[in-house]
């Protein structure tokens, strides 16, 4: 699970899909910054109070921890860069929380192996009192 920072929240159905819009392209900058192995900019995307499950991991709470997470994750020379297919199968806007559900898989060549993965997401995205 994350908590993500997100550009304003709204309940009509077009601030709704604007919304989704906006959650789709954060995914893709997490992406990318996961992909580059920058800490910076993908903690840039949590809120303070996020909390990150890994898997068969405690969870990461805060933003400290999240940061440190990464920067451990990142300097790990088995994490190297992977593509990822996302399919969003659920997505709710309440107040200025939006809830979203997905299914992935993707591809990373390890050690000169290619392994396929899939998995499950449920990302929280909190307006900021910045109004992003």
């Amino acid at each position: 699970m994350f908590l993500l920072a997100l550009p304003a929240l709204a309940n009509d159905n077009n601030e709704e899909a604007k919304i989704k819009a906006a959650v789709e392209d954060r995914y893709q900058e997490w992406l990318a910054a996961e992909n580059k192995k920058d800490a910076a900019a993908i903690t840039d995307l949590y809120d303070e109070n996020a909390v990150l499950m890994p898997k068969s991991e405690e969870p990461v709470i805060g933003l400290a921890a999240v940061t440190e997470y990464y920067k451990k994750l990142f300097a790990n020379p088995q994490f190297v860069p992977f593509t990822l297919t996302l399919n969003w199968n659920s997505f709710h806007v309440v107040a200025d929380i939006a809830i979203a559900t997905s299914v992935f898989e993707g591809d990373v060549t390890r050690n000169g192996k290619q392994i396929h993965f899939r998995g499950k997401n449920l990302l929280v995205w909190k307006k900021q009192v910045d109004g992003s």
